[in-house]
């Protein structure tokens, strides 16, 4: 994926990736398949080419599971109220998944412009549905999980993008559980990475991310055995 241009721009410096990151040989062809917690979606969104499609669910915070089954190219733009674009969430060619998190800023979500080849889908789901951040969690792209334990020392592992001339761009940031406020940045890079950042509890974690990466949660007191 090759989304987040205007950011990675600014960040020309080589990263070098520490020992033990790795990345596939051969990127994935064929989209893989979305995880949530169940829940029914709000709002299915759904087509083979170019949509400019208007959310229907107001502008609380919520997830977008993102699909794309064609061979050639896959653009997501979020809109505002004039139709003005407001952030890039896919950049990418041939098949894809991914989630992402609107609406837990102060730039509202109206719609959504998708420039595909091919079928897509967008389901509307509620926070509900974000994935728990239990034990090891390995994501293939972009994607939101929930924290609900206390405080916590979160290690990251970006694996990078083979597809990508620079390795692929990673973003995680945390927000309030509720989705309503920005909390912190725990990741800003390009190419394959890996490290520690300090995690509030609990909160949401909205990954964006090129290529596969990994958490592991160690919390700062963890739970007295019984």
């Amino acid at each position: 994926m090759k989304w987040f241009r205007r950011d990675r721009a600014q960040r020309q410096a080589p990263v070098v990736p520490p020992p033990g990151v790795g990345k596939s040989d051969e990127p994935l062809r064929q989209a893989p398949p979305l995880l949530t917690a169940g829940d029914p979606a709000l709002q299915r969104i759904g087509g083979a080419g170019d949509t400019v499609a208007r959310l229907t669910t107001g502008t609380g915070p919520v997830i977008l599971d993102i699909t794309h089954t064609g061979s050639g190219h896959f653009v997501v733009d979020t809109l505002d109220g004039r139709l003005h674009s407001q952030s890039q969430l896919v950049y990418t060619d041939g098949p894809f998944s991914c989630r992402a998190l609107v609406n837990a800023d102060d730039r509202p979500v109206r719609a959504l412009r998708v420039q595909a080849d091919g079928p897509w889908t967008v389901d509307v789901s509620p926070l509900s549905s974000a994935l728990p951040c239990a034990g090891p969690t390995r994501r293939p792209a972009s994607d939101v999980l929930r924290h609900t334990g206390g405080p916590g020392i979160a290690t990251l592992r970006y694996e990078g993008d083979p597809r990508s001339d620079d390795g692929g761009y990673f973003l995680v940031d945390t927000f309030e559980p509720d989705g309503t406020g920005f909390l912190d940045e725990l990741a800003n890079h390009v190419g394959p990475w890996q490290g520690e950042a300090p995690l509030a509890g609990p909160c949401l974690l909205y990954a964006r991310s090129d290529g596969p990466w990994s958490i592991v949660v160690r919390l700062l007191d963890p739970p007295a055995s019984r």
